[in-house]
């Protein structure tokens, strides 16, 4: 799937969608339910501020060869992390599942970790310092859970690289481009998360 390729100008703004369905019965009473497995979309309003003409034209291009009904990839602005070196547990000799964990923020203090996913590619694993193999000495769960074939032994350090970021699968049925001077164009668009 084709991935926006343009950056947003500061200011993004997300609208959630619950999607719910609701019966209503007599006397009053109501009853609700998520409307299938995805039951909260986004919604982005975005900018692409005073760009250059043979930006904003490409940006029109993209929307335009997608009319609306083709979905494309979209990087969530500000959600791109990566890790080095990222501990994640320490071998006790009996447990064997651990969850990979980020901090939230590359300046953040301890204690404010947030399950690492949405990777580029497979996180790197290791133990005690040694790469270990996917598949053989371990299975990764999109969520994050790494699940060990053996324990790992008493304090062995567990630590993973990876780089990541939230991508959305989305529509733009909407866009407009406002030419505010020579060579300084504004572009407006609304991003709509697709439930499949």
């Amino acid at each position: 799937m084709e991935r926006f390729p343009f950056k947003p100008s500061w200011g993004a703004q997300l609208e959630s969608q619950p999607r719910v369905r609701k019966a209503q019965f007599g006397d009053g009473y109501s009853q609700r339910s998520e409307d299938g497995a995805r039951g909260l979309l986004q919604r982005w309003s975005l900018q692409f501020t005073a760009r250059r003409k043979e930006e904003a034209d490409a940006v029109d291009a993209f929307l335009r060869a997608h009319r609306g009904v083709a979905a494309f990839e979209f990087v969530v602005p500000d959600s791109a992390w990566g890790v080095t070196g990222q501990a994640f547990g320490i071998g006790d000799g009996v447990r064997t599942q651990f969850l990979l964990q980020r901090p939230l923020a590359p300046d953040a203090t301890v204690g404010e970790l947030v399950p690492a996913v949405g990777w580029e590619s497979p996180p790197l694993v290791y133990r005690a310092g040694v790469l270990l193999a996917a598949g053989a000495d371990y299975a990764l769960t999109p969520s994050g859970l790494a699940t060990f074939t053996a324990a790992p032994p008493v304090g062995a350090q567990l630590t993973f690289t990876a780089a990541g970021a939230q991508v959305l699968r989305v529509v733009c049925e909407r866009w407009t481009t406002t030419m505010k001077g020579f060579n300084a164009y504004d572009v407006s668009a609304e991003f709509q998360e697709e439930a499949g």
